[in-house]
């Protein structure tokens, strides 16, 4: 199986959310075909597998538990692409013969002229058929942001800031949630949900978003990349995302159909107010959507409260106990040699044996969590400030372990024979700075400078770097090359001190006269 091991893992995710999904409905969100998410939920099925059990498998034991080892072979296609003949035959002077003659020269083996023409047409009448969507309890969330805005006012007399609204609509009961927020970014995306959920009382089975990129990174004819970030979220409440086609209006009517609402109900009656913050925003806007929630339907009796009260809302899925912490997640970030890996400036460990592989980063705002081949294998609490290298010792390969504990006492001892501005350099790098390793190095460095240019030339170097507050390795093979600080030692030329008595000069003494 040629599926990646994510979307694999995501598949019987969703197949255990809700095993009466079709195979098709899951393909839909994750963009492959029903065909692959069969093949995987038969091998599932046939594993006896639990979804806890399979969650404790890494990657190479996931694939030989399920089996799906890529074995994948060509396979000489029968039948064309019926969406590629439809867009050539609207290309003037196009005709089914010739595409058919065009199709057959790349796939002798393929259907004939008479069958092809027969296809076609069968799959054409298709186009037009139009399904009515009809949506369970609970079973469905559709969100998106409103095309209007709302200004927010500096009370101080600066620019105004335009304000995004957020609209989701419950699928049974139409029940619609709206909120301001500053901006369509993914921290913000998530907020709105979370407060969503909370507002309702519980979690929908599915959420149908839009392809904004705070919820869909990229999607190709091939492959549909989620935002990380929202996944996580989405999987704390145990719901699922399921992403609308590009150029599809049918499958998030729900949604386009209550921003249409919340423009007319809710904004079209803030055009003539003024905020001067978001929360003052919204307040108005929570009395405006509770007045829109029960305001009769037009066509039907009850209103969308009384909908959601009587159907809905015992169907929801139960929050969590726990709240969410929003976080941030990188995928397939290289490690380097020295076993660290590097997040905004910062350098944290894992184990030595993963040095020069992939893993996956996950950061909240206290932690940064480190994932290779499906489990965690490091934890750190997040570096204070850029620059820091943090790392655990059982991280260390025994060898460095070893420099680490014997070394940086037999520098210090070496130091302390040289002089006392020697044993401020050596002590800052091996005592002061928090990449350990990388300190005792510098220290070994340091040492061999002073045994190529002599311990007097390298205490006077250490007292003028010191002075200057210059410690780097690359900083001090510069003065020692260059003599940086004899030359700073010694007066400029041309100065009074060194131009020598003459007898035609007059001193102080001649003027006072």
């Amino acid at each position: 199986m040629r599926l990646p091991i994510h979307l694999q893992r995501e598949i019987v995710r969703l197949h255990f959310h809700d095993p009466r999904r079709s195979s098709r409905s899951i393909a839909a969100s994750i963009n492959t075909t029903g065909t692959t998410v069969g093949d995987l939920r038969k091998r599932l099925l046939a594993s006896g597998r639990t979804e806890q059990e399979l969650q404790d498998l890494d990657d190479d034991a996931w694939v030989s538990a399920l089996g799906t080892q890529d074995r994948s072979i060509a396979v000489r296609k029968h039948a064309p692409d019926w969406q590629w003949v439809h867009e050539e035959m609207k290309r003037p002077s196009a005709t089914l013969e010739v595409l058919w003659r065009e199709w057959r020269e790349t796939c002798p083996d393929g259907i004939g002229y008479t069958q092809f023409s027969t296809l076609y047409r069968e799959w054409k009448k298709t186009l037009n058929v139009v399904m009515r969507q009809t949506h369970a309890p609970a079973d469905k969330l559709f969100v998106d942001f409103a095309g209007q805005t709302v200004e927010i006012r500096d009370p101080e007399g600066g620019p105004s800031v335009f304000a995004q609204v957020f609209v989701a609509v419950l699928g049974y009961s139409n029940l619609t949630y709206v909120e301001v927020v500053a901006s369509q970014t993914t921290p913000d995306w998530i907020q709105c949900h979370i407060n969503c959920f909370e507002a309702m009382g519980g979690a929908p089975r599915w959420v149908v978003c839009d392809n904004l990129k705070a919820g869909v990174i990229s999607r190709g004819p091939e492959r549909i990349v989620l935002n990380p970030s929202y996944l996580d979220a989405l999987r704390h409440f145990r719901t699922a995302i399921a992403p609308t086609r590009p150029r599809k209006p049918r499958d998030k009517g729900k949604a386009e159909v209550g921003v249409q609402i919340a423009q007319r109900w809710i904004l079209f009656r803030l055009r003539d107010r003024i905020f001067f913050s978001v929360a003052e925003a919204n307040a108005e806007v929570r009395r405006l959507t509770a007045e829109m929630n029960d305001h009769p339907f037009r066509n039907r009796a009850g209103t969308r409260r009384q909908r959601f009260e009587e159907g809905e809302r015992a169907a929801l899925l139960a929050l969590p106990a726990a709240p969410y912490e929003l976080c941030d997640w990188r995928y397939e970030v290289k490690v380097g040699a020295d076993y660290h890996v590097e997040h905004r400036g910062s350098y944290y460990s894992v184990p030595f044996q993963l040095a020069h592989q992939r893993v996956d980063v996950r950061v909240t705002r206290n932690l940064i969590e480190l994932f290779g081949r499906g489990r965690r294998v490091a934890v750190h609490a997040l570096a204070t400030s850029p620059g820091q290298t943090i790392t655990l010792d059982e991280h260390r390969p025994v060898s460095h372990i070893r420099v680490l504990e014997g070394e940086p006492k037999a520098l210090m001892t070496w130091a302390e024979t040289v002089g006392p501005q020697a044993q401020a350099m050596l002590r800052y790098h091996l005592e002061q700075r928090t990449d350990e390793f990388n300190g005792v190095r510098t220290a070994r460095a340091l040492r061999d400078l002073a045994r190529a240019y002599g311990n007097q030339r390298f205490e006077e170097v250490c007292a003028y770097a010191l002075r200057l507050n210059i410690r780097t390795l690359r900083a001090l093979k510069s003065i020692f090359s260059d003599a940086t600080d004899r030359r700073a030692a010694q007066p400029p030329q041309g100065s009074t001190a060194s131009r020598p008595a003459h007898e035609n000069l007059r001193g102080a003494e001649y003027y006072g006269n």
